[in-house]
Protein backbone atom coordinates (compact mmCIF):
# COMPACT_ATOMS: atom_id res chain seq x y z
CA UNK A 1 0.00 0.00 0.00
CA UNK A 2 1.20 3.34 -0.94
CA UNK A 3 0.84 6.08 1.56
CA UNK A 4 0.66 9.72 0.69
CA UNK A 5 3.57 11.49 2.12
CA UNK A 6 2.85 15.07 3.21
CA UNK A 7 5.68 17.34 4.16
CA UNK A 8 4.02 19.37 6.90
CA UNK A 9 6.90 21.81 7.23
CA UNK A 10 6.71 22.90 3.58
CA UNK A 11 2.92 22.76 3.66
CA UNK A 12 2.80 24.94 6.77
CA UNK A 13 5.08 27.49 5.19
CA UNK A 14 2.85 27.67 2.10
CA UNK A 15 -0.26 28.07 4.24
CA UNK A 16 1.43 30.79 6.28
CA UNK A 17 2.43 32.77 3.18
CA UNK A 18 -1.02 32.30 1.64
CA UNK A 19 -2.76 33.54 4.78
CA UNK A 20 -0.39 36.50 5.14
CA UNK A 21 -0.99 37.41 1.48
CA UNK A 22 -4.74 37.32 1.98
CA UNK A 23 -4.50 39.43 5.14
CA UNK A 24 -2.35 42.03 3.39
CA UNK A 25 -4.88 42.24 0.55
CA UNK A 26 -7.76 42.60 2.99
CA UNK A 27 -5.95 45.27 4.98
CA UNK A 28 -5.18 47.27 1.87
CA UNK A 29 -8.77 47.04 0.64
CA UNK A 30 -9.95 48.97 3.70
CA UNK A 31 -12.79 46.86 4.96
CA UNK A 32 -15.21 48.89 7.03
CA UNK A 33 -16.15 47.26 10.28
CA UNK A 34 -18.92 48.82 12.33
CA UNK A 35 -18.53 48.10 16.00
CA UNK A 36 -21.02 49.57 18.42
CA UNK A 37 -19.62 49.89 21.89
CA UNK A 38 -21.82 50.59 24.88
CA UNK A 39 -19.32 52.89 26.58
CA UNK A 40 -18.61 56.56 25.86
CA UNK A 41 -15.11 57.91 25.54
CA UNK A 42 -14.32 61.35 26.92
CA UNK A 43 -11.72 63.42 25.17
CA UNK A 44 -10.27 65.19 28.16
CA UNK A 45 -7.55 67.02 26.24
CA UNK A 46 -9.84 68.79 23.78
CA UNK A 47 -12.72 69.48 26.16
CA UNK A 48 -11.58 73.09 26.64
CA UNK A 49 -11.38 73.62 22.88
CA UNK A 50 -14.96 72.43 22.50
CA UNK A 51 -16.05 74.93 25.14
CA UNK A 52 -14.33 77.69 23.18
CA UNK A 53 -16.01 76.59 19.96
CA UNK A 54 -19.44 76.58 21.60
CA UNK A 55 -18.94 80.06 23.10
CA UNK A 56 -17.73 81.43 19.75
CA UNK A 57 -20.76 79.89 18.05
CA UNK A 58 -23.09 81.57 20.56
CA UNK A 59 -21.44 84.95 19.96
CA UNK A 60 -21.70 84.57 16.18
CA UNK A 61 -25.31 83.46 16.44
CA UNK A 62 -26.14 86.62 18.38
CA UNK A 63 -24.27 88.70 15.82
CA UNK A 64 -26.18 87.04 12.96
CA UNK A 65 -29.53 87.67 14.64
CA UNK A 66 -28.62 91.31 15.19
CA UNK A 67 -27.55 91.74 11.55
CA UNK A 68 -30.77 90.13 10.33
CA UNK A 69 -32.82 92.55 12.39
CA UNK A 70 -30.83 95.53 11.11
CA UNK A 71 -31.22 94.42 7.49
CA UNK A 72 -34.95 93.92 7.98
CA UNK A 73 -35.31 97.46 9.32
CA UNK A 74 -33.16 99.08 6.64
CA UNK A 75 -35.03 97.27 3.85
CA UNK A 76 -37.79 99.84 4.17
CA UNK A 77 -35.26 102.64 3.95
CA UNK A 78 -33.13 101.45 1.01
CA UNK A 79 -35.10 98.96 -1.06
CA UNK A 80 -38.66 100.27 -0.96
CA UNK A 81 -37.86 103.78 -2.30
CA UNK A 82 -35.84 102.25 -5.15
CA UNK A 83 -38.94 100.42 -6.35
CA UNK A 84 -40.21 103.84 -7.41
CA UNK A 85 -37.20 104.11 -9.69
CA UNK A 86 -38.12 100.90 -11.52
CA UNK A 87 -41.71 101.85 -12.29
CA UNK A 88 -42.56 103.14 -15.74
CA UNK A 89 -45.93 104.66 -16.57
CA UNK A 90 -48.23 102.76 -18.89
CA UNK A 91 -48.32 105.72 -21.31
CA UNK A 92 -44.56 105.56 -21.76
CA UNK A 93 -44.50 101.79 -22.22
CA UNK A 94 -47.28 102.03 -24.80
CA UNK A 95 -45.25 104.58 -26.76
CA UNK A 96 -42.09 102.44 -26.69
CA UNK A 97 -42.86 100.62 -29.95
CA UNK A 98 -43.68 103.89 -31.73
CA UNK A 99 -40.46 105.53 -30.56
CA UNK A 100 -38.32 102.54 -31.59
CA UNK A 101 -40.12 102.39 -34.95
CA UNK A 102 -39.31 106.08 -35.51
CA UNK A 103 -35.66 105.47 -34.72
CA UNK A 104 -35.09 102.31 -36.75
CA UNK A 105 -37.65 102.52 -39.57
CA UNK A 106 -38.83 106.06 -40.28
CA UNK A 107 -35.47 107.80 -39.90
CA UNK A 108 -33.65 105.11 -41.84
CA UNK A 109 -36.27 105.24 -44.65
CA UNK A 110 -35.49 108.94 -45.02
CA UNK A 111 -31.77 108.09 -45.32
CA UNK A 112 -32.54 105.37 -47.89
CA UNK A 113 -34.50 107.86 -49.99
CA UNK A 114 -31.77 110.48 -49.69
CA UNK A 115 -28.90 108.09 -50.49
CA UNK A 116 -30.16 105.53 -53.01
CA UNK A 117 -27.91 102.71 -54.10
CA UNK A 118 -29.72 102.09 -57.36
CA UNK A 119 -31.15 105.00 -59.34
CA UNK A 120 -34.93 104.86 -59.06
CA UNK A 121 -35.61 107.73 -61.41
CA UNK A 122 -33.63 109.40 -64.19
CA UNK A 123 -33.14 112.48 -62.01
CA UNK A 124 -31.60 110.62 -59.07
CA UNK A 125 -28.10 109.24 -59.13
CA UNK A 126 -27.37 105.91 -57.50
CA UNK A 127 -23.88 105.39 -56.11
CA UNK A 128 -22.14 102.43 -54.61
CA UNK A 129 -20.56 104.75 -52.04
CA UNK A 130 -24.03 105.33 -50.61
CA UNK A 131 -23.76 101.87 -49.04
CA UNK A 132 -21.07 103.21 -46.71
CA UNK A 133 -23.13 106.30 -45.94
CA UNK A 134 -26.17 104.17 -45.13
CA UNK A 135 -24.12 101.91 -42.93
CA UNK A 136 -22.77 104.86 -40.95
CA UNK A 137 -26.28 106.15 -40.35
CA UNK A 138 -27.51 102.67 -39.52
CA UNK A 139 -24.85 102.27 -36.82
CA UNK A 140 -25.81 105.58 -35.25
CA UNK A 141 -29.51 104.71 -35.32
CA UNK A 142 -28.87 101.28 -33.83
CA UNK A 143 -26.81 102.70 -30.97
CA UNK A 144 -29.52 105.22 -30.12
CA UNK A 145 -32.19 102.49 -30.38
CA UNK A 146 -30.18 100.45 -27.87
CA UNK A 147 -29.89 103.48 -25.57
CA UNK A 148 -33.64 104.08 -25.67
CA UNK A 149 -34.30 100.41 -24.96
CA UNK A 150 -31.97 100.63 -21.95
CA UNK A 151 -33.71 103.78 -20.73
CA UNK A 152 -37.04 101.93 -20.84
CA UNK A 153 -35.67 98.87 -19.01
CA UNK A 154 -37.15 98.50 -15.52
CA UNK A 155 -33.89 97.14 -14.08
CA UNK A 156 -32.27 100.56 -14.51
CA UNK A 157 -32.89 102.71 -11.46
CA UNK A 158 -33.83 105.96 -13.18
CA UNK A 159 -36.65 108.32 -12.18
CA UNK A 160 -39.33 108.62 -14.83
CA UNK A 161 -38.58 112.28 -15.48
CA UNK A 162 -34.95 111.41 -16.22
CA UNK A 163 -36.09 108.56 -18.50
CA UNK A 164 -38.17 111.02 -20.50
CA UNK A 165 -35.32 113.50 -20.71
CA UNK A 166 -32.86 110.83 -21.90
CA UNK A 167 -35.34 109.57 -24.50
CA UNK A 168 -35.92 113.13 -25.74
CA UNK A 169 -32.18 113.69 -26.02
CA UNK A 170 -31.81 110.47 -28.00
CA UNK A 171 -34.66 111.44 -30.33
CA UNK A 172 -33.15 114.89 -30.77
CA UNK A 173 -29.84 113.27 -31.69
CA UNK A 174 -31.60 110.98 -34.21
CA UNK A 175 -33.32 113.97 -35.85
CA UNK A 176 -30.06 115.91 -36.05
CA UNK A 177 -28.22 112.91 -37.53
CA UNK A 178 -31.03 112.37 -40.04
CA UNK A 179 -30.94 116.01 -41.11
CA UNK A 180 -27.15 115.85 -41.17
CA UNK A 181 -26.76 118.56 -38.58
CA UNK A 182 -23.34 117.66 -37.20
CA UNK A 183 -23.74 119.70 -33.98
CA UNK A 184 -25.00 116.73 -31.99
Amino acid sequence: MNMIFIDFKAFGAKVFFSVSLLLSVFLKSQIVINVNLSWQANDLLSKELYKDIVSAHRKLQGYAITKTAVVARTKEIYIEPNKELTRISSDLTSKKDDVLKFVSKTSYDYIKDKYPIVATSPLSSGKVSNILVRRRFSKKFDSEKENITNYLNTTNYIPEGERLRFIQQALDKIIRVTLEDETY
